[in-house]
């Protein structure tokens, strides 16, 4: 393990900045039709040749690795390759192995799958049947997925996307099939086609149910690549969001080939996520509810007929492989690599002190906030590993160490469980002692205190379970992240070894380099 990358990402502050140079074609409209693939410290950017949709593309290729011996701290997109068609759609592959494109023909109803080396030549090529597609491409190892639609569009009309099915063609055995995305006449799902690999067997698949059916409940579908009478994949719906529109379907894109044991979706827009052990969406992890495993759980309350949901999984709220937190993820860049999420937080400027606080504005935030990047680690190895730091020495060795990289440093460990609910933080440690509730209450003034400036938020911190407890529970860290630069923060991907803003047109992005473990 490289220790000066793990003290760099755990403290917040790269080891270095370069500059990500656009190239020279990127100006004017031509950001409209920039499409972005960050993967495996590769960024790739595809454009139209001209600055009109039906041009061939050209792509451009940026290596962060190769970058780094460079004395002007440059990176540069450089053009690989001009293809000859129009892209529909780009995505690197895993493990540097090249890039697949899709080239979407309506007028034929068909879609072409090709994955290409790095002069552009073609390796593969699959032809798949569709009368549209919907999102962007999922990658995990061999496998490929896109949702597509096959047939006339779906009676439910309130929704955005119209695929019906999604496409999967494994690369390396040639194998191409469609799944049917299954619905449920008692809540529709509407979605956008927002889906990635839980696993090599299971796709997450985000949405909310359609409006004309029920009220604004996010959901969140979990599809067998290979489906059967036992493994017909989970639904879960997320609680009541105050309106349809706060409703959000995205599920977080991989920004490396690095195995990642969490799913994160972000059902709520610009204010929760939910975490979730990826065995809760393959079915190799029981829900439970009241600490007693089964297959439905009882439907709560704010369901308007709770007799027809009964049956829908409840993993927003599960207590031991589960996490619903604050913030909001950048929904078509890639923000989880190795269990390590990115996450944006928007803080009202009138209820906290910004100099508290590492922030910056976005250019299309709303009025009178300021935002904050967190790097949340879901990884339980390396939580548990700073939990059984003794508390006295190693903790504060490892908190001057901290400081020592990063001044600004804010690490927080956490182990207590709680739900972020619409509006608050519900505890769920089920302590009724007064010893507890008080801890609590100044947890809270603490809490407080920090966001008005009148107190300063610590260097590293550990939020903790009552004493002696000790069932199984869900552990994460979060690091206020502090990069030196930050041009507007509205596009933001990270890496293997590095969080990554994209350049405009005419202004360079940054690559901030923690490194690789």
């Amino acid at each position: 393990m490289d220790d000066e990358a793990r003290m760099s990402w755990l403290s917040g502050r790269p080891q270095r900045v370069l500059n990500l140079r656009p190239p020279p074609g990127f100006s004017g409209n031509m950001e409209y039709y920039a499409q972005w693939s960050v993967m495996d410290d590769q960024i790739m950017l595809a454009l139209p040749a001209k600055e009109h949709a039906t041009c061939p593309s050209l792509i451009y290729l940026a290596d962060i690795n190769a970058s780094l011996s460079r004395d002007d701290n440059v990176v540069e997109l450089k053009q690989v390759t001009e293809l000859p068609f129009l892209a529909s759609r780009v995505r690197l592959l895993s493990n540097r192995a090249g890039f697949i494109t899709a080239e979407f023909r309506e007028s034929e109803n068909k879609l072409i799958l090709r994955t290409h080396d790095w002069v552009g030549s073609i390796n593969k090529e699959e032809i798949i049947s569709a009368d549209g597609i919907d999102g962007e491409i999922a990658v995990h190892g061999s496998s490929v997925a896109l949702c597509v639609r096959d047939g006339p569009e779906s009676p439910f009309g309130n929704c955005l996307g119209k695929s019906n099915e999604i496409a999967i063609w494994d690369i390396e055995s040639g194998n191409a099939t469609k799944i049917k995305i299954p619905q449920d006449e008692r809540g529709p799902q509407c979605h956008r086609g927002n889906l990635q690999f839980a696993t090599p067997s299971h796709i997450a698949l985000g949405g909310h149910i359609c409006p004309s059916h029920d009220k604004p409940y996010a959901v969140l579908r979990s599809i067998p690549i290979t489906p059967s009478e036992r493994n017909k994949g989970r639904y879960f719906h997320q609680h009541e969001n105050f309106e349809y529109g706060h409703n959000h379907d995205a599920i977080a894109i991989p920004g490396s080939s690095a195995h990642n044991d969490v799913v994160v979706h972000h059902h709520q827009r610009g204010n929760r996520f939910t975490a979730a052990d990826v065995g809760l969406l393959t079915g190799e992890i029981p829900v439970t509810y009241n600490n007693v495993q089964s297959e439905a759980q009882p439907t709560p309350w704010y369901f308007t007929d709770r007799d027809l949901f009964k049956d829908f999984f409840h993993v927003f709220s599960d207590k031991v492989n589960a996490r619903t937190l604050t913030g909001s993820i950048f929904d078509r860049l890639p923000s989880l690599v190795g269990n390590r999420l990115l996450v944006r937080e928007d803080i009202e400027e009138y209820e906290h002190d910004e100099d508290n606080y590492h922030g910056y504005k976005a250019s299309h935030s709303s009025f009178g906030t300021f935002q904050v990047l967190y790097l949340y680690d879901f990884d339980q190895g390396r939580c548990k590993a700073l939990r059984q730091l003794s508390p006295q020495s190693e903790r504060q060795d490892l908190e001057t160490r901290l400081k020592e990289r990063n001044p600004d440093a804010n690490v927080t460990v956490t182990s207590r469980m709680f739900y972020t609910s619409i509006e608050e933080e519900d505890d769920r440690e089920k302590d009724t002692s007064p010893e507890w509730e008080a801890h609590i209450r100044e947890r809270w003034e603490i809490r407080w205190a920090r966001e008005k400036g009148e107190a300063k938020f610590p260097t590293l911190e550990f939020d903790d379970p009552p004493e002696g407890r000790d069932d199984p529970r869900m552990l994460f860290t979060r690091s206020m992240i502090c990069l030196p630069k930050i041009r507007d923060g509205e596009a933001l991907a990270m890496t293997t070894s590095a969080i990554i803003e994209l350049p405009a047109p005419n202004a360079d992005g940054y690559v901030h380099y923690f490194g690789t473990e």
